[in-house]
């Protein structure tokens, strides 16, 4: 009785190229969003990585643990502390090159140790140091406050640096 055949209208064959094209482009769209999700995913998962590497290259914190004197925990505390010090203005040092730090009035043998904690040792690095330094360091070596601007760390340690 009444048949109906969808294929048989006159524009059935632009119906489907449009649908097909829709499909596509749905299909596209669908596909670019989830893609650029993916690559968002990859791109946080690259920075956290990176800086699990910058972590690896930075100079670890070597803690002594043979003891347990009071001694060795303040200077394992004060060594976990030392990335916070800006090197790249007071200059880098190693033990090899490291100078008498005691000679400079207020430091004794103890103090030594501390700054040595600290990655400092020479004269040259303390006549670096500025205000803010002054305090950082103070605050890191757990030393009285004012008491290296007290005892004129910085003049001690340029003068002897200019001998040296």
């Amino acid at each position: 009785m009444f048949e109906m055949n969808p294929l048989n209208l006159p524009d059935a064959q632009q119906q489907q190229l449009i649908m097909l094209i829709v499909a596509g482009v749905l299909g596209f769209i669908i596909g670019y969003v989830s893609r650029q999700q993916t690559i968002r995913q990859m791109e946080v998962s690259l920075a956290n990585i990176e800086r699990a590497v910058e972590d690896c290259y930075r100079k670890p914190a070597v803690l002594v643990s043979d003891t347990d004197d009071e001694e060795t925990i303040v200077l394992n505390r004060i060594r976990a502390r030392a990335g916070e010090i800006n090197f790249t203005r007071i200059g880098l040092a190693s033990s090899a090159n490291a100078d008498d730090l005691k000679v400079i009035v207020g430091i004794g043998p103890f103090l030594e140790k501390k700054l040595h904690a600290l990655d400092i040792y020479t004269f040259r690095q303390i006549a670096n140091f500025n205000a803010d330094d002054i305090d950082q360091i103070n605050d890191l070596i757990e030393f009285f406050p004012g008491r290296i601007t007290r005892d004129n760390w910085v003049g001690q340690a340029a003068e002897l640096a200019r001998k040296n």
